[in-house]
């Protein structure tokens, strides 16, 4: 297996082997056209909010650069959002300076581990930067671990401890008592050379739940699908495909097919906390995953969590080990969520602090406040969502 200095699968592992001389050539010319563009996108995105003058006819032109943002509370303005990239800020730029006269607070969490330190020292910079021209504005990283808040408070940032697996809703992710187990593991991994599928290749009876972002061209695309169904007739694709591609599961679709499955694998070497590995323990499932960075295992224990080598025969075993254990769902749900609880009542709590500082009325946080990753992540460009906060009007109470 032939991976890159991360850790990571190459292009020509991602696809398998390809017998057509042909084919290969093509598929290697469009990956490398789709990689050129998409580094000038990326560069592009990364640099150009920071570039631009705060005033003018220029200023705006970073309004098409897309984010997540989830307005927690409109007034005072309260903003969640991810962030991630070489320049974790270049998203928090583009939406500020849409937003630089009124006051607001970020609650910036990162989607990738921010445990690197090229990019902490890039990031400092980069605060420092974003505290001088929009002085109205406050930034507090929701870190996935303590060595992230670590690296990120010593340049300069202000930063909690809350994994953004709290995140993850349990009433869509929850044990089906009537769902009949039929593979020995599931994973659910996007296309990406982050996620070394290859490892689980060993697992007798597996399941894949799996899209594209885009990270390789669609003839890419194609050509990963083709290898994971060409793998064994006891391995499925949950999703449908429809051209040669993956379609869409549905939440609740996603949690009838981990109640098929016995184990959830986790098996990228760095990313953010994955949500998926806090989805598998909702619906009770035991995990295996490779060592990691990024925090996805701050609500693993090892009664139903393995930690295995990132080698496909320790994968299997791992699997078979914790399939044969037939921990209950419900143990490892319930254990789980008296995890979750606590932290979230410590996030609440802060939150509520927050509010009471920026001078709101409302009383402390009695609820959880948070919908859900995937309403969490409504993606639209900088400018929409600027348009969207500025043109809220709150409800009138009724004569």
């Amino acid at each position: 297996m032939v991976m890159d200095r991360d850790g990571h699968e190459t292009f020509e592992e991602m696809v398998g082997p390809i017998d057509s001389a042909l084919e290969r050539l093509w598929l290697m010319t469009v990956r490398h056209a789709s990689q050129r563009l998409g580094w000038l996108k990326f560069s592009a995105a990364k640099r150009l909010p920071f570039a631009l003058p705060l005033s003018g006819p220029l200023s705006h032109l970073d309004g098409g650069i897309r984010l997540a943002v989830y307005v927690l509370s409109h007034d005072p303005l309260l903003i969640y959002t991810p962030i991630g990239g070489a320049r974790p800020l270049n998203s928090i730029v583009a939406i500020g300076r849409r937003l630089a006269s009124r006051r607001a607070l970020f609650l910036l969490m990162p989607s990738w581990t921010l445990e690197r330190p090229h990019v902490v020292a890039k990031l400092g910079r980069d605060l420092a930067w974003y505290r001088e021209n929009f002085p109205l504005h406050e930034l507090i990283f929701l870190c996935n671990t303590p060595e992230e808040r670590r690296l990120v408070t010593a340049v300069g940032g202000t930063a909690i401890v809350s994994n953004h697996n709290l995140m993850v809703s349990e009433d869509i992710f929850r044990p089906l008592p009537d769902v009949p187990v039929e593979f020995d593991a599931v994973y659910n991994g996007r296309i990406s050379y982050t996620k070394r599928h290859y490892l689980a290749f060993d697992v007798e009876r597996l399941a894949h739940i799996t899209f594209s972002i885009g990270e390789l061209p669609r003839a890419g695309d194609r050509a990963f699908i083709r290898r994971l169904q060409a793998q064994s007739p006891l391995h499925r694709i949950a999703n449908p495909i429809i051209d040669g591609l993956a379609g869409w599961l549905a939440p609740q679709e996603v949690n009838r097919v981990y109640n098929q499955a016995a184990v959830g694998l986790c098996l990228s070497a760095a990313e953010g906390a994955m949500c998926s590995s806090m989805e598998y323990l909702m619906a009770g499932l035991p995990v295996v995953s490779t060592p990691s960075l990024g925090g996805r295992d701050v609500f693993f224990d090892p009664d139903y969590c393995i930690i295995a080598e990132p080698d496909p025969a320790a994968i299997r075993r791992a699997v078979e080990t914790l399939r044969d254990r037939a921990i209950p769902r419900e143990e490892i749900r319930n254990r789980t969520m008296a995890r979750v609880e606590p932290q979230r009542r410590q996030l609440m709590e802060f939150l509520s602090e927050l509010f009471e500082r920026m001078g709101s009325r409302r009383p402390p946080l009695s609820q959880w406040p948070f919908p859900g990753t995937r309403t969490l992540r409504r993606w639209a460009t900088a400018r929409q969502h600027a348009h969207e906060i500025t043109a809220f009007k709150p409800a009138q109470p009724s004569p």
